[in-house]
């Protein structure tokens, strides 16, 4: 974490402030939830949606807050700590955490796309710690106030960073690798995951690609390149020469080709050509997997990690949850992926649990947010592509879940039973007894359906 005095502070926001204490003393780390502030940290009071963190200076500097930054607008600024001056704090973070970025002396490797981001980040720092002295983003840190967190979070030995970024809007992308200025890039995939904000599969193409601007010289682009949406941004962003274009994917086209993936109970075995190693061996679960492992391994050879470290990396993965999580309850298998959804993670998500010997299978499928005027469409058509996989029941719940459960009803055959559901506790109380027969339960739902409840209701009901 940052650990410099307040005076050095002051000096990187080019900042007035109020001398209520030692300039001298050193303030370790930064947090923005007055609630969380420990001994010695720097307290920065955002203006969110609904809270002015402003008005909980005190119970900062109860926690032990040794500065803070305060905005010029804001009355009665506090008198028992160091106040540093800011227009904008937001801003302020922004700008600590891009100079401190210049401080540090590591490797950055930045991480987007529409699905896969956070899995791939946790992959490569698996395979970095292999070699390096290595951090990489926490949980969901990934937006404005979250990438800036996270640059600040690193320790001053770090070797190699490893930062996911994620964006809603043209622009946004830009203006967190210009903060980060990662050394390379990585871009999982283009799907459908905010739609609604950018109108066409283009322009979220041409949001990953922004990933590029912020890119340092000489450094390396690493892509999905059997999306032909992606490769078409990538031409058309005119990136410059010094830096290098590496793409991975299933098409014999791409500079490193994915084949023969396996899915075991244990994990997945995959083959990458060109490699050393004849197969590899990823200790997590779905076949998509393999294409975020390879675009990790191909950043990780960039960065002279051996194979014999890849592959132990790829063995030992710090998960983040919620994401393909297998969990089990009694006798049921319960694939937990309820962290986000849209048409691409749930297709994936179906996959996955076709790849699983069990008799009876159920789909549970939740609304899949942000997706435009044509979510209803896009609800059905989801619906009617779990024709192809075996499943026994698919239940349904939230707004756009209806259109599910029409898709489903309209095109799979008799003896799959579609049921839709009002609430969480309805499907709960429906769900409860198959815990206890050899079954296998996707859940499945854009984060703010919260269906990850759903699952720790049954995990909870079921020790009882």
């Amino acid at each position: 974490m940052i650990i410099r005095s307040i005076d050095a502070i002051i000096r990187m926001l080019d900042a007035d402030y109020i001398e209520n204490g030692n300039i001298e003393e050193k303030i370790k780390g930064v947090c923005i939830d007055s609630r969380k502030v420990v001994e010695g940290n720097l307290y920065i009071p955002i203006h969110g949606i609904n809270n002015n963190g402003h008005l909980f200076v005190q119970q900062a500097i109860d926690n032990g807050a040794k500065a803070v930054l305060w905005e010029r607008k804001e009355e009665n600024p506090p008198e028992d700590v160091v106040v540093i001056l800011v227009d904008d704090t937001t801003k302020a973070l922004q700008e600590l955490a891009k100079a401190y970025r210049k401080q540090l002396h590591m490797k950055v490797v930045g991480v987007t796309g529409s699905n896969g981001k956070t899995s791939t980040k946790d992959i490569l720092a698996s395979v970095l710690k292999e070699h390096y002295i290595t951090q990489k983003t926490l949980g969901n840190y990934n937006n404005e106030i979250g990438v800036p967190l996270t640059l600040l979070s690193l320790n001053e030995d770090v070797e190699v960073a490893v930062v996911e970024m994620g964006m809603e809007n043209l622009g946004e992308l830009s203006f967190l690798t210009h903060l980060v200025e990662p050394d390379i890039a990585i871009i999982s995939n283009v799907g459908t995951a905010h739609l609604e904000n950018l109108g066409t599969m283009e322009n979220i193409a041409k949001a990953k690609v922004e990933i590029v601007e912020g890119l340092n010289e000489n450094g390396s682009l690493i892509y999905n390149g059997d999306q032909e949406l992606l490769k078409n941004a990538v031409r058309e962003k005119e990136i410059p020469g010094s830096i290098s274009i590496r793409t991975f994917g299933m098409d014999k086209r791409n500079d490193y080709i994915v084949s023969a993936v396996r899915q075991k109970k244990e994990g997945i075995y995959f083959s990458v050509t060109p490699s050393e190693q004849s197969s590899y061996f990823l200790d997590m679960i779905g076949k998509h997997q393999a294409m975020n492992a390879t675009a990790a391994m191909i950043a990780a050879k960039a960065l002279h990690v051996s194979d014999e470290e890849i592959q132990r990396g790829f063995t030992n993965i710090e998960k983040t949850g919620l994401r393909n999580e297998l969990v089990v309850c009694d006798r049921c298998l319960i694939l937990n992926d309820s962290y986000k959804s849209n048409p691409q993670s749930a297709i994936a998500a179906l996959e996955t649990m076709e790849e699983f010997e069990v008799p009876y299978k159920i789909a549970v499928l939740g609304d899949m947010l942000e997706l435009g005027e044509t979510s209803d469409q896009i609800h059905y058509d989801l619906g009617k592509e779990t024709a192809r996989f075996h499943l026994q029941e698919i239940l349904t719940i939230g707004d756009m879940a209806r259109y599910i459960a029409q898709g489903a009803f309209n095109h799979n055959t008799d003896d799959v039973k579609v049921v839709y559901f009002e609430n969480k506790e309805e499907l709960s109380e429906y769900l409860f007894p198959y815990m206890h027969k050899d079954c296998m339960l996707l859940v499945k739902g854009s984060r703010g359906m919260k269906l990850d409840e759903l699952v720790n209701v049954l995990i909870e009901k079921n020790k009882k």
